[in-house]
């Protein structure tokens, strides 16, 4: 293949020239192959008003055959645009006569529609009928109208009956606000009248019944007091007599035990002489066995102390020095096992005092303050039972918690006005009574030496001076909310305890039963004990006694306490003069509201409003009188309106029948116009199909001529030596956008077969010719009809190789500066063999291996005489022999055997190339007459120009059996 490439290229190249109209084309049997091939490829036509001698004459840049491939690619290229441009051009005008043509006939057609429709006129004017039935029209339409204006009338006053009643309307409601204000006057004058009396009533009376209500509560408030006191008394006379009771009980237990114990008693401990009983009490170890701690008496010398350490006294300040500094006084340190059983061992402290406890630990306090006041010569105090339990009220109340002197709790507590000093008994590092003891009496030095800040208020309640009365004084304790202090009180007053127990003699009674010993005897209480259960047993009458009591003063309490929560107004709580003006004032009251009652029940008795009220009944009868003129006049507006309704009924009939009549008269008239409307519509329709191709046809050269410049320039640049760079090493060429692909022929290098529906001449080697790219469309013809469909059914015969054609898909760029044309709709192209380069940018196309069994080219073509050159027969307009179906073809024959294949004689010339115009069957005509009868050819039936279609059969025909010079592998 290379070696017949080197051969191809230096053939020796003859031209000749051919004018044809404006275009000169200059051919080679090179460039006529290369063109025609990219003819068969489906260049896409363009499109132009007309072309000027300048575009057309001269624009291929042509000289001897070009030796360089690229030269020789942008030569064909040229070729094929100016072939483009020609086509078009031609086309163009051929386009622009038949727009003349039409437009021509347009005007021809507006007045024969013009014409028809003065006949279509002139046709009714004179019938009779058409007569007849216009006036009966006419006089309908009178009726109409004389009807139409007597509904107008009527509409008019049923207008003005709508705003008649709707200003009657407006009447009645002004008249209607008017009676309600009027109302309302009477109403608010009623009120102001009636208002400042009854509010003076009104005010004497809830005064009074306050009043009442307020004594009331006094009443019950003070028989809750009583009660309540009586209450307290009572549980106090219980709590005294349980505990009597129980103190009894404990004591014939403790008989009871000294008669069955022989045996030394283990909770008897001795210390140097300092006996404690760890199953006693703290008070009774003290009071038996005489334990109380002498530092305080008189003297504060340790030699004469009696070293125990339960404190029945306490150290008060000189008055006349109460800041004196008395924190180094105090006993030396005790015996450890003494002070340690004390604290741990006797009256344990489980979380917080039992009532026994707090008795004992009230009564230890007081027993110091009471020896405090024996030496400075001033009465002891007594605490009753009673007394005791009221304290106990009081520290459990919030005001005593908070350290606060409340008179309302203190009353509350105690029935009276109390005397009182708080403080706290902190619970840090306690187990026993022994160790609350020792912090209660701290608090109570604090307040009595260290009181400075209270102005010695807690000293003076402490040493008060009674005279001759004996104070009822005690102590009250109650753990605080958060566990960390027990609250203690001391509240005392002047009255006579002397009818009452005093628990301070419980310390005497303890003496009286004589020490406590751990020796072992014989002991015989039976006397004792039997004393002792008489004792208990009428103190259990007692006690029953008490219980029913307390019981019945509770329940007392509890309907004085319900009748106080809903206290309710009764006469009988004001005295004689309340009462009468109490009375006074409930009367007032009646009697303003009867009479309130009166003239809102009579307020349309008002003149001022009898006055509206007529005013309203009179704007009503008005507009009831409004709304039946509205009802009458709307019913005869109904029925102005069902008349129009009969006579548009009727003018509808005689309309139909007027219309009927000039149907009849000018029948034919009507059609006359429909069809000359119908003949304007389609010249119309017509000139906008020619002025789309016209514009389509311009754009065509344009970009033809602007590709073709391209071209031009770059031959020249190619023959000036500036050669474009080259591709990249193994680039191809760019590809056209030509839509399809020509077919490719079999090896045995078989001619193109054109779509005519008849076999060509079948040549000596008998092979047949392969079908051409159905894509090439025939022409149109004159009339403007559609060209006859090719023959799409038949595929492009495939090539012996079996590749697969290559799918056409997005245009490939072309080489330098060119621009790629409008692609046409692919068909289905043949299958290239893709083992050779392509030529002039046709992507893919291989010319056929040559059979040298039945072509003349061989490796001497270099040096072969050009006496055998082509013959280009061209076709006529299509019209004889049938062409008109198969459109335009070249038929070209380049050696003798194709000649013979094709069954036409190629005529000796030596150094020329001979060109035949003629038809199909091969009659011959002179250049000047295809010329002629190339301008009679129809230019718009198909894109490809006819021109090009031929010298792409004309390559077909050679099967391209040359090669390009600029081949490139794929």
């Amino acid at each position: 293949m290379m070696k017949e490439h080197n051969n191809f290229a230096s053939i020796k190249s003859h031209k000749k020239l051919y004018k044809s109209g404006k275009t000169w084309m200059v051919a080679t049997l090179l460039t006529v192959g290369l063109a025609g091939g990219a003819a068969v490829t489906g260049t896409t036509n363009a499109h132009a008003d007309e072309v000027t001698p300048a575009q057309a004459t001269g624009t291929i840049q042509a000289g001897n055959q070009a030796t360089d491939p690229e030269l020789a690619n942008a030569q064909s290229d040229a070729q094929k645009q100016q072939a483009t441009i020609d086509n078009a051009n031609a086309q163009l005008k051929d386009q622009q006569a038949q727009l003349s043509d039409a437009q021509g006939q347009q005007s021809q057609a507006q007045q024969e529609l013009d014409q028809a429709k003065q006949a279509q006129q002139a046709a009714t004017q004179n019938d009779p009928a058409v007569k007849d039935a216009q006036g009966a029209v006419d006089q309908a339409q009178q009726q109409v109208n004389n009807q139409q204006q007597v509904v107008n009338d009527a509409q008019t006053v049923v207008n003005n009956d709508v705003q008649n009643v709707q200003q009657k309307s407006d009447a009645v409601n002004q008249a209607s606000q008017a009676v309600d204000q009027a109302q309302q006057a009477v109403v608010d004058a009623t009120n102001q009248a009636a208002s400042q009396k009854t509010e003076e009533a009104q005010n004497t009376i809830n005064n009074l019944e306050n009043q009442g209500k307020n004594q009331a509560s006094q009443d019950l408030n003070n028989q809750i007091n009583n009660v309540s006191g009586q209450v307290t008394d009572a549980q106090n006379d219980v709590n005294n007599t349980n505990a009597k009771i129980g103190d009894l009980q404990n004591q014939v237990k403790d008989l009871q035990n000294q008669e069955t114990n022989t045996q030394a008693d283990p909770n008897v401990k001795n210390f140097d002489g300092h006996v404690v009983d760890t199953s006693k009490s703290l008070l009774e170890n003290a009071s038996r066995n005489n334990l109380w701690d002498n530092y305080y008496d008189n003297t504060q010398d340790d030699s004469t102390w009696n070293g125990n350490v339960i404190p029945q006294n306490i150290y008060v300040s000189p008055d006349n020095n109460k800041t004196e500094d008395h924190s180094s006084l105090g006993p030396a340190q005790p015996n450890l096992d003494y002070y340690n059983t004390l604290s741990q061992d006797v009256d344990v402290v489980n979380g917080q005092m039992t009532d026994a406890q707090k008795q004992e630990l009230a009564i230890l306090l007081l027993n110091e303050i009471n020896h405090a006041r024996e030496q400075r010569g001033l009465k002891p105090f007594v605490m009753t039972e009673q007394k005791y339990q009221q304290a106990q009220v009081r520290a459990s109340q919030h005001s005593a918690q908070v350290l606060d002197h409340n008179d309302n709790d203190i009353m509350t507590a105690f029935g009276q006005d109390q005397y009182e000093n708080l403080a706290y008994i902190p619970l840090n590092d306690t187990h026993s009574l022994y160790d609350l003891l020792n912090q209660a009496s701290n608090s109570l030095s604090n307040m009595l030496n260290a009181d400075a800040s209270s102005d010695w208020g807690h000293r003076e309640n402490f040493l008060e001076d009674t005279g001759s009365l004996s104070a009822n004084a005690a102590f009250g304790m109650h753990l605080t909310d958060d566990g960390q202090y027990y609250v203690l009180t001391f509240d005392y007053d002047l009255s006579n305890p002397d009818s009452t127990p005093n628990m301070m003699d419980r310390i005497a009674q303890y003496q009286a039963m004589g020490p406590i010993t751990g020796d072992a005897h014989t002991v015989d209480n039976s006397a004792k004990i039997n004393d002792l259960n008489n004792q208990i047993s009428n103190l259990q009458n007692t006690l029953a006694s008490q219980q029913s009591k307390l019981q019945n003063l509770q329940t007392q309490l509890q309907n004085l306490q319900a009748q106080k929560a809903n206290v309710q107004f009764d006469l009988s709580q004001l005295n004689a003069d309340q009462q009468a003006e109490y009375n006074n004032a409930k009367n007032t009251l009646a009697t303003i509201n009867d009479w309130k009652n009166g003239q809102l029940a009579n307020i349309n008795k008002d003149g001022h409003v009898q006055d509206a009220i007529n005013k309203l009944s009179s704007t009503k009868n008005s507009l009831k009188s409004a709304k039946q003129a509205q009802a009458q006049d709307e019913a005869n507006l109904q029925q102005a309106k069902d008349g129009l309704a009969q006579l548009n009924q009727v003018l509808a009939t005689k309309q139909v029948a007027l219309q009927t009549a000039k149907d009849n008269a000018n029948a034919s008239a009507n059609q006359a116009v429909k069809d000359a409307q119908a003949k304007l519509d389609a010249i119309k329709s017509h000139i906008n199909d020619l002025q789309n191709a016209i514009a389509t046809t311009k754009a065509t050269i344009q970009n033809a001529q602007a590709q073709l410049d391209k071209d031009n320039k770059k031959i020249a640049d190619i023959k000036n030596g500036q050669k474009p760079a080259k591709p990249s090493e193994g680039s191809q060429p760019a590809k056209p956008d030509t839509g399809s692909q020509p077919a490719k022929p079999d090896t045995g290098s078989q001619p193109a077969k054109p779509d005519t529906g008849s076999q060509p001449a079948k040549p000596d080697t008998g092979s047949q010719p392969a079908k051409p790219d159905t894509g090439l469309q025939p022409a149109k013809p004159d009339t403007g009809s559609q060209p006859a469909k090719p023959d799409t059914g038949s595929q492009p015969a495939k090539p012996d190789t079996g590749s697969q054609p290559t799918k056409p898909s997005e245009p490939a760029k072309p080489s330098d500066d060119s621009q790629p044309t409008t692609p046409t709709t692919p068909t289905t192209p043949a299958k290239p063999d893709h083992g050779n380069a392509s030529i002039s940018g046709q992507a893919g196309h291989k010319p056929g291996k040559v059979d040298h069994g039945s072509q003349t080219t061989d490796s001497n073509a270099n040096s072969q005489s050009t006496a055998n050159k082509p013959t280009i027969v061209l076709p006529t307009n299509g019209k004889e022999s049938g062409a008109a179906t198969q459109g335009q073809y070249i038929n070209v024959v380049s050696k003798d055997s194709v000649a013979a294949q094709a069954g036409i004689q190629a005529p000796a010339a030596p150094e020329t190339t001979s060109v035949t115009f003629g038809t199909k069957e091969g009659t011959m005509m002179t250049r000047e007459e295809y010329k002629a009868q190339q301008a009679n050819l129809p230019q718009t039936g198909n894109e490809n120009s006819k021109a090009v279609v031929a010298l792409g059969v004309l390559a077909g025909m050679f099967g391209l059996g040359l090669a390009s010079k600029g081949k490139k592998e794929f």
